[in-house]
């Protein structure tokens, strides 16, 4: 995928530099990203990767906080919270690869 390959209006907010969430706990960031599938954080364009891996994690520390603080807690992520989290991460990226139109 080439910067060509989105909107007008992206490529203007690509060109600007897309907003990123401050993530305070880079290790739970990790634990999370650890979740999606292999090869898909490789699929989303370099230059968008970063706006795109922090503000899912952003998203799920808002709307799924008892999962996020699972998390947070040294150490492996509990089974039944590993695989919620895994359904709820591989949804969010089918959504906006499915939207971008990233295979």
């Amino acid at each position: 995928m080439e910067l060509k390959d989105f909107t007008e209006n992206e490529q203007k907010q690509i060109q600007a530099g897309l907003s990123t969430a401050e993530i305070s706990d880079k290790e739970a960031a990790d634990k999370i990203l650890a979740l999606v599938p292999e090869g898909w954080i490789q699929k989303i364009p370099f230059f968008v990767r970063k706006h795109a891996t922090t503000k899912t994690i952003e998203r799920i520390a808002k709307q799924y906080p008892d999962l996020y603080a699972a998390v947070k807690k040294p150490g492996e992520i509990p089974e039944k919270e590993r695989e919620e989290l895994r359904k709820i991460i591989t949804d969010i990226f089918e959504e906006k690869m499915k939207k971008h139109k990233i295979n």
